[in-house]
């Protein structure tokens, strides 16, 4: 008869980005992590062969779930919509919202860098995504994007809505209703494009379009 698993491998991770989430990434040691699971230590070694490939597999199981919720709507030429999903995907996955968007992978890993499996995974990730948000700031204008385009893009697409909800990720608890609103008038008050060429293509979606009613 074959015996089945006790402990698995998203269970570790799980707990990882629990711990991360809760008392940042000093708090995720090896012990830590196989008490919140009600393992034993050497469960974790059977499945990790150290402390940074369990949080690298955390953070790639976190930044792909963010890639997945945003990239469609990227691809789609949709960054106003795409800032949004932000909002519900951080209501659905607070641990992994925390886990991701609080903390700076220099500070999970040290001087230890994941193996390299799970480095180019995370980089086959990162292109996913990097593909798909250029897709979309092409979307929103005609011709080459230039530094600027792209620096008004990821302001608006990510840096500024992380910054809005960062203070309410680091005390816990729902989201403002606010949020979507401040996200909406970023959008509405900054053109995507700077300069010459800045406006839409007939038929695509422009970044400055008048923005949907949000609750």
């Amino acid at each position: 008869m074959v015996r089945t698993a006790r402990f698995t491998v998203e269970d570790f991770i799980e707990a990882t980005m629990a711990l991360v989430a809760e008392g940042g990434p000093a708090a995720a040691t090896m012990q830590a992590i196989a008490r919140r699971v009600g393992a034993p230590t050497g469960s974790i070694y059977h499945r990790f062969e150290s402390r940074s490939a369990l949080l690298g597999a955390a953070w790639n199981a976190a930044y792909d779930s963010f890639v997945q919720a945003l990239a469609p709507l990227l691809r789609a030429g949709d960054p106003r919509e795409a800032a949004l999903a932000i909002l519900p995907w951080c209501g659905e996955n607070e641990r992994r919202a925390r886990f991701l968007l609080l903390y700076d992978p220099v500070a999970l890993f040290e001087d230890t860098p994941p193996p390299a499996p799970l480095r180019q995974a995370l980089e086959k990730l990162e292109e996913e995504f990097d593909a798909a948000f250029r897709a979309c700031v092409a979307a929103c204008r005609e011709g080459a994007a230039c530094e600027e385009d792209l620096a008004r893009a990821r302001f608006l697409i990510f840096d500024g809505p992380i910054a809005i909800l960062r203070p309410h990720l680091t005390r816990g608890g729902p989201l403002p209703p606010f949020a979507a609103r401040m996200i909406a008038a970023l959008h509405a008050g900054m053109p995507l494009a700077a300069g010459p060429g800045a406006p839409a293509a007939a038929g695509r979606r422009r970044l400055t379009a008048p923005a949907k009613p949000v609750g």
